[in-house]
């Protein structure tokens, strides 16, 4: 079968599938779809290479490590000195400051490490599931295309051959996109008036980890280092901390979302969905910002996007001296929407099951209108340009 077509189809399943079945087989199933109707049997050994990667065996233990950081941190008291300090200092805006700050490290599933810490201050001003689901997801992801330690940044630095400066010029209006987009989810208010300066202290763990991946240690040894010291000092109880972290469902979701993007660049689909995009004579522009959003929405990874929409871009984009900002601005921001609105996504699934939230209310009441506001904005600034 076409492979523009087969990719399709894979995405269309998925979102079939994911209302009868746990997102990682719903994602499980739409790989497979997607292998059997481009490369057949083959697929299978696709599978089984991903299964036994070093990259596989990575993101694995960089997720456990997140999870055992968080749980961790919750047990040992410092997540509550963390928020109570954070109320005193911020009030209700701790709602998006917190993920906010967190979200300056890039993990995958980092989205726990802020939902634990958000769990009682939601509580405090009666925020339900679903909303809270939506401040800690979207927030957490604001600098997802300037954080200069974020894969999808590295990427696109690589891919392009260009500096820092010139990308941070290209894409704030991205984060500024959606930092506006999400604050009308937003009710500020007090809440207490003592400040408590030394509570947010205990954010250093997370603070040396983003530290010493700036510095260029990479960010697996960095979790490893901090991890272990936080639990040697600590001493945490390590039975309740395992029964957390170890959940089989998160791996099985995990293996599957790897599984899928391989496919995606094994059977070569987003390059022959960009090829049939053309031939039907959709402008350039519209082409490029469909197929970075399809691209971004069928891998649910911000890396995803910027290692296989941009490097078949580049004739739009430009590289090196002859970059053309806006049109980084258009497949990277189109890039990011996808990822946000895709149920594929790691930080949503791990937030959702955390608050026990329905995934519909949370994107018809806010994942999609604040999409939607996001891309008025990633869209205006780019034709103003």
């Amino acid at each position: 079968m076409n492979q523009s077509l087969s990719l399709l189809l894979s995405i269309l399943l998925i979102l079939i599938f994911i209302r009868r079945f746990h997102v990682g087989f719903a994602v499980f199933l739409g790989a497979i779809s997607l292998g059997f109707l481009t490369i057949g049997l083959d697929s299978l050994k696709v599978f089984a290479s991903t299964l036994i990667s070093l990259q596989t065996l990575k993101f694995v233990t960089i997720i456990t490590l997140a999870f055992t950081l968080a749980y961790s941190m919750q047990e040992s008291g410092a997540l509550d000195r963390i928020t109570s300090s954070a109320l005193s200092l911020f009030g209700k805006a701790s709602v998006f400051v917190i993920p906010s700050m967190i979200g300056f490290l890039p993990m995958p599933g980092g989205a726990i490490v802020s939902a634990v810490m958000l769990k009682d201050i939601f509580a405090k001003f009666r925020i339900k599931p679903e909303k809270g689901t939506f401040l800690n997801y979207w927030f957490r992801h604001v600098w997802a295309c300037l954080d200069p330690i974020y894969p999808s940044v590295i990427i696109a630095l690589a891919v392009l051959e260009i500096d820092y400066t010139t990308l941070l010029r290209s894409t704030y209006p991205i984060t500024l996109a959606m930092v506006v987009a999400g604050l009308p989810f937003i009710t500020f208010g007090k809440f207490g008036d003592e400040k408590d300066f030394r509570g947010i202290l205990y954010i250093l763990p997370i603070l040396v980890v983003m530290i010493l991946t700036v510095f260029g240690l990479d960010l697996l040894y960095s979790l490893v280092l901090v991890v272990g010291a936080f639990c040697l000092i600590t001493k945490p109880n390590f039975k309740v901390v395992a029964r957390k972290v170890f959940n089989i469902k998160i791996y099985i979701l995990l293996i599957s979302l790897l599984y899928y993007k391989e496919l995606i660049v094994v059977t070569n689909s987003a390059n022959a969905l960009l090829n049939d995009m053309s031939s039907v004579g959709l402008p350039q522009s519209v082409s490029a910002f469909l197929l970075s959003f399809i691209i971004g929405f069928a891998t649910g990874i911000e890396s995803g996007y910027s290692a296989i929409a941009i490097p078949l871009l580049i004739p739009f984009i430009g590289v090196g001296s002859e970059i053309v900002s806006k049109n980084l601005l258009l497949v990277m921001g189109a890039g990011l929407i996808g990822v946000m609105l895709s149920p594929l996504h790691l930080c949503l699934i791990l937030t959702k099951e955390y608050y026990s939230a329905n995934l519909e209310t949370v994107y018809f009441k806010y994942l999609i209108p604040a999409s939607i506001l996001m891309s008025l904005g990633v869209v205006v600034v780019y034709l103003a340009s």
